[in-house]
Parts: C-alpha cells; sequence; structure tokens
C-alpha cells in the first residue's frame, strides 16, 4: 500500500506556507472540530530546498501516519471522510463534491485577479463583477432550509469550511462585497461566530498572516 492513515492517537501534520492561502480551510475545519493538527510552517525562502522532497512539488501536503497527501481538496476530503463531514448519505456526498467544484471555479477567478500584472485594475473589475459571479451560489444556498444553516443537509461538511473561508477573502477584498448577498452573508457571520474558529481568527498570528503568497488581498 501507498501508505495507512494514522491511529486517532497520532496528530496529523500540516505542512504549508506563513499565508491562509489554500490551507486555510483546512486550519478552520480542524480547528472548528477539535482535531489535533500540527501546522508545519515552511519560510519562502526555504521552499526551493524543500520543494523536491514534496509529491507534486507543491503545498499544502498533509501527512496522516505514513500517508502523504497533496493538493488542499484531498486533504479536506481525507479528513472529512475519517470525522464524519462528507454528508450522511451518498447523495450528499455528491452534492458536496458539485457544491465544492463551484466555489473552487470561484476561488481560481480570485487567484488570477490576486496575481493579475496590473492588481489594482484587476481588483476593481473584479469587485465590480462579484455580485454575479457569486449569484449562482447565493441561490442553490438558499434551497437548503432557506440558507439558514449549511450547503448541503443538516451536518456541518467540509465544504462549508472552503466556502466560508472564500467569502473572507472577498470581504477583505472589499468589506461590502456581499452586501447584496444576504444569505451568503449571514452564512460568513454565523461560521465566523462558532467559537473555535473566532478564537482562531483573534489570535496574533492569524490576524497577521497575509493571504497569498505576494501580499496581495
Amino acid at each position: 500500500m501507498e501508505g495507512t492513515p494514522s491511529s486517532s492517537k497520532v496528530p496529523y501534520k500540516l505542512i504549508y506556507f506563513p499565508i491562509r492561502g489554500r490551507a486555510q480551510p483546512i486550519r478552520y475545519l480542524a480547528a472548528d472540530q477539535g482535531i489535533e493538527m500540527v501546522d508545519e510552517i515552511i519560510p519562502m525562502n526555504e521552499w526551493e530546498s524543500f520543494k523536491n522532497k514534496q509529491p507534486f512539488g507543491q503545498l499544502p501536503v498533509l501527512h496522516d501516519g505514513d500517508l502523504e497527501l497533496a493538493q488542499a481538496n484531498a486533504i479536506l476530503r481525507h479528513i472529512a471522510r475519517q470525522h464524519g463531514l462528507y454528508g450522511s448519505s451518498e447523495r450528499e456526498k455528491a452534492l458536496i463534491d458539485m457544491v465544492n467544484d463551484q466555489q473552487q471555479d470561484i476561488r481560481e477567478s480570485y487567484y488570477r485577479m490576486i496575481y493579475d500584472s496590473d492588481f489594482e485594475k484587476a481588483k476593481a473589475i473584479y469587485i465590480e463583477n462579484l455580485p454575479n459571479l457569486l449569484a449562482s451560489l447565493e441561490i442553490y444556498f438558499g434551497k437548503n432550509k432557506g440558507g439558514s444553516a449549511f450547503f448541503v443537509g443538516d451536518q456541518i461538511s467540509f465544504v462549508d469550511y472552503n466556502v466560508f473561508d472564500l467569502l473572507d477573502c472577498f470581504l477583505v477584498l472589499s468589506s461590502s462585497s456581499l452586501d447584496s448577498l444576504p444569505l451568503l452573508k449571514g452564512f460568513h457571520s454565523r461560521m465566523a461566530s462558532r467559537q473555535k474558529i473566532a478564537e482562531l481568527r483573534a489570535t496574533e498570528a492569524f490576524q497577521n498572516m497575509k493571504i497569498c503568497g505576494n501580499g496581495k488581498q
């Protein structure tokens, strides 16, 4: 076998840069669920010497016993399967995957804007288009209990942490970015108010951490 997951007595180890980036939803999930996880930070100036040791030459990477996983969404799904955060039926799993793919499409558009050579111009256009970009997500969210709880079913799942982090990126970009999207705005507020997430976000380490490697946000 490629590797076997750890027993519950051995904490996960998450390896990432000193930014929020693609690892932040994983950190939110672990904090909120009380899952023990070692957060190993790789300084940017040490990355080149570390890069070739990773499965695909990129981060984040999760170590679970001798199982080594790259790709943020693969990591989230792995942890979710082990901790009951992947829906209560095959139908719910399929819907969670669908919403996660949708947020990932939106997230990639965000990163393209962040790394655009003319950031200020790209940012202004992006903020103006955000209500259109998020409209279908707002509508879909409203179909589950009127948008009063989570994206799929009755219980929180890994996709809720992913969407929460994405919406948080948008609020950093523009504090009014969700004003025309009341269901998503309410969802973000409820997630941010969950005790362990709020405690994580109140730390100095979190507040000093940039979202992206180029410092733009």
